[in-house]
């Protein structure tokens, strides 16, 4: 393993602060990447208890539109690709708050979900999606299928990436899958995080940043055959979809082979590549940081859009603090009046906008800009916009 990116000792990323916190030192774990150059899989160099971040959990998938989107084309596609019918079973692993299982159910399907965060295991399962608030396991999968059957289609959106062992994470899978069922996996696209220097996605929670040279050799070994793949750049900053099955039931698409050779064409596996896109990012940073030193010394007054994890890295990595950006809108009233980790920016709403009188908004949920520019518009907000990724911009 090679290191190539340190981002120092930094707070966890999704571990919002309330008044009482905020004389308390906060705990602070390596942030750090590191490249396998055997097989082209990114890891952090630190494995965090996983409790600390996942058993109350304040983000909500369903937050946004573009996301609620995404996930109604995910479930028509997933249960068209497997032949679905209606009563089959429909398991998502890391179900959130069940906005993708609530798109399968009214497509008809069964519905079970699994999710650690007990607060948001208990409201899905309150709205009538089934919730089970453990983490996925052998044990766990076994349990599903004596009381629930087998699931025609098992989603995982933004989960794999999670997991310290990944091998577990698909035995489990491959215990409960369907003989002709699928296996439907998003993850953040290793080379949209490289190409457009998008070091904000690697927190403590993302241990893993993959291509899909390394997901099919973990697949295949766990008799899963990867038979197709989709790429969508705009869903948090470039996401790949790779469908599985039971190896010998599909053939690889022609998508397979393309992806894996623009994969080698990029150079997955070699040092270089991530080393220089650990000097585009410090470079970038710095940028930022005078940027905002700049609007600052002018009188200007920078507020943020998007309470988000990318952006807590950001914050964090880039050394900014309250002083330079005291304030945070966001649009999930979970974190409204708590403070971002590190930097401490109050947490707002959007209702909060029109009134502030604010010059600039540094865009730290950069993923969703064009939904934060109309809603902060919609807000009364008549300043610039500061984009920090992939390249330092003001624009209108």
């Amino acid at each position: 393993m090679t290191r190539y990116l340190d981002m120092g000792a930094t707070p966890f990323a999704n571990s919002y602060l309330k008044d009482e916190d905020l004389a308390t030192p906060e705990p602070v774990a390596e942030l750090a990447l590191q490249i396998c150059v055997r097989c082209g899989l990114s890891q952090l160099t630190r494995v965090v208890d996983r409790d600390l971040m996942f058993r109350n959990y304040l983000y909500v998938s369903s937050t946004t539109q573009t996301f609620r989107d995404h996930c109604a084309k995910l479930a028509a596609t997933a249960i068209r690709t497997a032949a679905g019918t209606p009563g089959d079973l429909a398991l998502d692993i890391a179900s959130n708050d069940g906005l993708l299982l609530s798109c399968f159910r009214s497509l008809g399907m069964r519905v079970i979900g699994v999710d650690p965060a007990r607060n948001l295991a208990t409201e899905a399962s309150a709205r009538g999606i089934p919730t089970v608030p453990e983490y996925w396991s052998p044990a766990i999968a076994a349990e599903i299928v004596e009381r629930y059957g087998r699931p025609k289609t098992i989603t995982a959106t933004n989960v794999l990436a999670h997991v310290d062992d990944v091998h577990e994470f698909v035995r489990s899978i491959e215990i409960a899958l369907a003989p002709d069922g699928i296996v439907v996996i998003e993850v953040p696209y290793v080379i949209d995080f490289i190409e457009r220097n998008e070091f904000d996605t690697a927190y403590h929670e993302h241990l893993s940043y993959f291509g899909l040279h390394p997901l099919r050799e973990l697949f295949g070994a766990h008799e899963l055959t990867v038979f197709d793949v989709d790429h969508f750049p705009e869903i948090h900053g470039g996401t790949i979809r790779v469908f599985a099955s039971r190896a010998g039931t599909r053939q690889p698409s022609s998508r397979v082979t393309s992806t894996l050779e623009r994969e080698r064409g990029f150079g997955i596996t070699k040092r270089e590549v991530y080393a220089a896109f650990g000097g585009r990012v410090r470079d970038n940073m710095a940028e930022l940081a005078r940027v905002l030193r700049t609007l600052r010394s002018a009188g200007k007054r920078i507020w943020a859009y998007g309470a988000s994890a990318k952006g807590n890295t950001l914050m964090n990595f880039s050394g900014m603090k309250a002083e330079t950006v005291p304030t945070v809108v966001d649009d999930n009233p979970k974190k409204w009046g708590l403070y971002t980790p590190g930097a401490r920016m109050r947490i707002v709403g959007p209702g909060e906008l029109a009134a502030a009188d604010v010059d600039h908004l540094l865009l730290l949920a950069w993923n969703f800009e064009s939904e934060i520019v109309k809603r902060s518009r919609a807000a009364g907000f008549r300043g610039s916009y500061v984009r920090p990724v992939p390249a330092v911009a003001v624009f209108d």
